[in-house]
Order: C-alpha cells, then structure tokens, then sequence
C-alpha cells in the first residue's frame, strides 16, 4: 500500500497518454476541484469531500485543476 498527498494548482496530465496503474487507487480531493477523464470516454468532477475509487489498469487522466486555488488530494493505492 501507498500513500500519497498531492497538491495540484492548474496542473493536469498530458494530452497524450494514459495513467495505467498495476493497484487500485482510491482518491479523495481534501480542498479544491478537480476533473478526472477515463479512456472509455466518461469523466467526473470532483469537489471538496467527494472521493472515486479507480480499478487497476482503468486508464484515466487528470482533465482539470482549479488553476487559481491549490486541490489537495489524498490517493491510497492498494
């Protein structure tokens, strides 16, 4: 298991390419906005409290960062 505090200001993952992770992750946004985009076309915006699990191998990107405040997320991988 992992652990992680990111902190993101306007930051977002690049066009091309996909996040493909080996674990699960389970993602909670502590303070800020955010937008996640999944290759198979669907997406989801997340606010302050709200939290997504992602299955292993389930591509996905980081779409949106509120670029005026900082989101700090809390991410498990297990």
């Amino acid at each position: 298991m992992v652990i992680e505090k990111i902190i993101s200001k306007g930051q977002k993952s690049p066009e091309s390419g996909w996040y493909d992770q080996k674990k699960n992750e389970w993602v909670m946004v502590l303070k800020g906005k955010a937008a996640l985009s999944f290759e198979d076309g669907t997406s989801i915006h997340l606010n302050e409290g709200d939290f997504i699990t992602i299955p292993a191998h389930k591509k996905h990107k980081v779409s949106w960062t509120d670029p005026d405040n900082e989101t700090i997320w809390l991410a498990v991988h297990y």
